[in-house]
């Protein structure tokens, strides 16, 4: 949680969730469910070391989707900075 962190220093995001895939974390996001654009926001997508960009990506995007359909949403937004933001953007 970096939400007592000035923005200019944080690392991964106002409000950080893991990504668990398989048996281990795979990724790390900032989201944001943005009701008045219908999108949930994808502000941050970090890759942890050890897991692969190409794996990880697919499975988080399907996750993603998923998570947009739950919340009501119309879509997934990628505004992300993060070794995953293109990916991510690529799959969906």
């Amino acid at each position: 949680i970096e939400i007592y962190t000035p923005a200019s220093k944080r690392k991964f995001g106002y409000y950080v969730l893991p990504f668990l895939l398989h048996d281990k974390i795979a990724a790390r996001l900032c989201l944001k469910s943005d009701r008045q654009a219908n999108e949930l926001r994808v502000n941050t997508a970090h890759l942890e070391p050890h897991a692969d960009v190409g794996e990880t990506g697919e499975a988080l995007a399907r996750e993603l989707a998923r998570m947009a359909g739950w919340l009501g949403l119309g879509g997934v937004k990628i505004v992300a900075r993060g070794q995953l933001a293109d990916m991510i953007g690529r799959e969906l």
